[in-house]
């Protein structure tokens, strides 16, 4: 399906059987529900590439035969649906409807099953959207919302906020345009527009995109959530005994917060961490091997904890639920010891 100047909207067909004639009566498949019913009104035939350079592209001719490449013009082109068949009805009304019937049926055999929680995917043609989807199952990727040719439009864009899971809400396009109005509103909904004439590549991309996403997702919950570490206090980096207590601990694995609550190695808890120094410098965490100053308002050097104590940050049973599948292995094992200081003190 083209655009041509002076022509609207035009097909390319291979005539594969029989003859085509102007006057005759077509039958296109259609990406709206009904298929196309309209008139030739002129058969274009390529010239041969030395005429090219002096004379039009195409020249008129008033029938072919098969076999043959042609371009055809006809009115009502505009939602022809590239991939499909093309039929000719000669035969007056019955032979009409069953023509009609027929071409229907291949169209919605040609669709594909899906999904109210899925991608929705585009492409310029039906065996291209055939091999898209193939491919993006073979990905592991089965759940698709809407499969339609032509270029990505504000309905998709709308369609695409509809999807609750936000790993879904997502376009791929092969081989077709992002038209401007969608674009627009795409942008303004947050819906992630993969675009390229490549098929493995566009799954690439969007399968980076989710994997960068569940990152940011993990690093976002993970700053919000207290999460596994434990220090040690190190000999001779006693900097003031208490009110505040300061010292200077090494992180032995995890990472330390502002805020987070401490307990000894025998489940008593000391207070929490009011303030990470490095090198003079005030710091919000300090991780693993990291040797920083810490500042703490409860407990007194030398009584509730001593130079060489290792302790633990505490954390609720709730936030522990929510960690699950997003600790390194260090952050298990630190975990691990913590849940098994809370069994003896219990």
């Amino acid at each position: 399906k083209k655009e041509e100047r002076g022509l609207g909207t035009t097909i390319d067909v291979i005539l594969y059987d029989g003859q085509l004639s102007v006057g005759d009566t077509l039958v296109v498949g259609s990406t709206e529900e009904e298929p196309i019913v309209t008139r030739v009104k002129a058969v274009l035939k390529p010239r041969a590439l030395q005429e090219i350079r002096t004379e039009q592209r195409f020249k008129r001719v008033r029938r072919v035969n098969a076999a043959s490449g042609v371009k055809i013009v006809a009115p009502g082109l505009e939602n022809a649906l590239p991939g499909s068949r093309v039929r000719v009805s000669k035969q007056g009304k019955d032979e009409l409807e069953r023509v009609i019937k027929e071409i229907k049926g291949e169209i919605e055999e040609m669709k594909m099953e899906t999904s109210p929680e899925g991608i929705i995917i585009k492409a310029d043609t039906m065996g291209s959207l055939e091999a898209l989807a193939l491919e993006l199952k073979g990905e592991g990727i089965e759940k698709i919302k809407k499969a339609e040719v032509g270029s990505i439009s504000k309905r998709d864009i709308i369609d695409a906020t509809t999807v609750k899971n936000r790993y879904l809400s997502a376009i791929l396009g092969f081989n077709v345009d992002l038209l401007p109005d969608a674009k627009e509103i795409a942008l303004a909904n947050r819906i992630p527009v993969f675009i390229s004439d490549v098929i493995y590549r566009l799954i690439e991309d969007y399968e980076n995109w989710m994997r960068g996403e569940r990152e940011k997702e993990k690093r976002e919950l993970m700053d919000r959530l207290t999460t596994p570490a434990k220090i040690k206090i190190l000999p001779g980096c006693v900097f003031r005994q208490s009110k505040p207590a300061i010292v200077g601990v090494e992180v032995l694995g995890g990472k330390i917060k502002t805020g987070v609550k401490l307990i000894r190695a025998d489940g008593v808890g000391i207070g929490a961490i009011n303030e990470i120094q490095d090198k003079g410098e005030s710091i919000k965490s300090a991780e693993q091997g990291m040797q920083v100053a810490i500042s703490m308002k409860k407990p007194t050097v030398g009584r509730q904890i001593k130079e060489n104590d290792v302790l633990y940050v505490d954390i609720s049973d709730e936030e522990i639920k929510m960690l699950k599948g997003l600790l390194s292995v260090d952050e298990e094992e630190v975990l691990e010891e913590l849940l098994e200081i809370r069994g003896k003190k219990t």
